[in-house]
């Protein structure tokens, strides 16, 4: 899709603001000093590697029976830091970057994610030719509630989305209305910019 620049400068300082915001930067904060004591608790070894995905993704299962009980606590303690440690993975390995808009703080349910930084905009083109930025969007802590229902993928394979190459037939076919379409997006202000976006699974 051809954008102007206008449209490019709107999503360009969309994207800044997502990016480094009082809210996002105050989640960031506390998320990074809870980890000391979220790792101490949790059997593994959390070095940040890709291999401790697998690890994390096990240890989600023997804690959660069902996905709507991990939804019941996607706010506690545990599940935060959680997926706080599943985007640092992602970033220090794919070079994502986190964000959330600010005003989403306001809007149950919302929480950061992940995605490929601005100059990769035009790798992600939308296929219907709507949505201007189209990169996709990970949300940790909607993942790691998502990851419990059967068939629908893992942790360790979830960073294929970040290769525009390799998106499968079973993401884009995912009714966007499923509650499990919650983990992994795209569109460009999903998660509180006020565009529509394409959920996937």
């Amino acid at each position: 899709m051809d954008i102007d620049e206008t449209e490019y400068e709107e999503l360009r300082q969309l994207d800044q603001l997502r990016s480094d915001n009082r809210v996002l930067n105050a989640w960031l904060t506390v998320q990074h000093a809870e980890f000391p004591g979220w790792a101490e608790q949790a059997p593994g070894t959390w070095d940040f590697s890709l291999d401790s995905l697998a690890r994390l993704e096990d240890l989600i299962r023997d804690r959660y029976a069902t996905t709507e009980h991990a939804y019941l606590e996607e706010g506690g303690d545990f599940l935060q830091t959680a997926s706080w440690y599943v985007g640092e993975v992602h970033n220090r390995h794919f070079g994502t970057v986190w964000q959330f808009h600010p005003d989403s703080a306001e809007t149950s349910g919302a929480w950061p994610f992940v995605t490929v930084p601005f100059d990769r905009l035009f790798e992600f083109p939308d296929e219907d030719g709507i949505e201007p930025d189209s990169r996709p969007l990970y949300t940790p802590v909607k993942r790691l509630c998502g990851i419990l229902t059967p068939d629908n993928g893992h942790l360790s394979t979830d960073p294929e989305i970040y290769d525009p190459t390799t998106q499968t037939p079973r993401q884009l076919r995912l009714d966007p209305d499923h509650p499990d379409a919650q983990g992994l997006q795209s569109g460009g202000e999903g998660a509180g910019g006020g565009r529509a976006r394409r959920d996937l699974p």
